[in-house]
């Protein structure tokens, strides 16, 4: 194994397939995520993004191929398990308890993390207050300090998006995987969601992004993984990817239309 694959990379995806049925999803994808960096993929609707990143975290066992965390093998761990390693995933739709204040959205991830697992009992069990100020501060880390109180189902869509961001900051994780980030958010959000992560990868965060909105791909990513039909066409810096008349081909020219 070469030295990079042992140091440098922090995920690493070999030869990934899966088919549904007749149709090929993935084609033998090949991706390697550095520790540290803001790593994008991107591709037009179906190319298999979205899929790549469920097989990432459990939800589908790919035909062939391997995936490996912080030098982990992931393919017979279930979610929950490959989440205790330290990956955590921003969903397209905001995965929150909406009938519950903030603070305890972030007090039930924060709790199984220290605890290994979630437990009918959470908030009865000693240490609250440790983790009710852990939760707080997670809570203002995102620009919801102000909000800690209230109900999860009051929030704007782009408050609910950071609330999912601070739970899975609570899992303490290693790397976050964020599908379509900003997706139905307003321009200012969307600004200020950039500020957030560029905040958050500041300190040492490892992330994948998902991201049609080729605004926030360039303001953040360092490398880029583009994705059509199945199959990685290009990788590259922001400007490398821009001019590669591949991708130009298959994805840009098409959002510059």
């Amino acid at each position: 194994m070469s030295k990079e694959s042992t140091s440098d990379v922090m995920l690493d995806c070999y030869e990934v397939s899966k088919n549904f049925g007749g149709l090929q999803a993935l084609n033998d994808v090949n991706l390697k995520v550095k520790h540290n960096t803001i790593h994008s993929l991107i591709g037009p609707n179906g190319a298999g993004k979205s899929t790549l990143l469920n097989v990432i975290t459990g939800m589908i066992t790919p035909t062939h191929g391997s995936v490996v965390f912080d030098d982990k093998p992931m393919l017979d761990l279930s979610p929950h398990e490959i989440n205790q390693l330290g990956l955590a995933k921003v969903f397209q739709t905001p995965a929150i308890f909406p009938e519950m204040t903030l603070i305890k959205n972030v007090c039930i991830p924060a709790l199984a993390a220290r605890d290994g697992a979630f437990k009918l009992n959470m908030f009865q069990k000693a240490g609250m207050k440790s983790i009710e100020s852990f939760a707080e501060e997670t809570l203002e880390e995102v620009g919801l300090k102000d909000s800690v109180h209230k109900e999860a189902r009051f929030l704007s869509r782009g408050d609910k998006r950071r609330l999912e961001l601070a739970i899975c900051l609570a899992h303490r994780p290693k790397m976050l995987l964020l599908d379509e980030p900003t997706a139905g958010m307003a321009r200012h959000e969307t600004e200020n969601t950039i500020l957030l992560l560029r905040k958050i990868a500041d300190r040492g965060m490892t992330m994948v992004i998902v991201e049609h909105d080729m605004n926030v791909v360039f303001a953040l990513s360092e490398t880029i993984s583009v994705l059509a039909q199945g199959t990685i066409i290009a990788e590259g810096t922001p400007d490398e990817v821009k001019g590669n008349p591949k991708v130009i081909e298959a994805y840009l020219g098409e959002e510059q239309e």
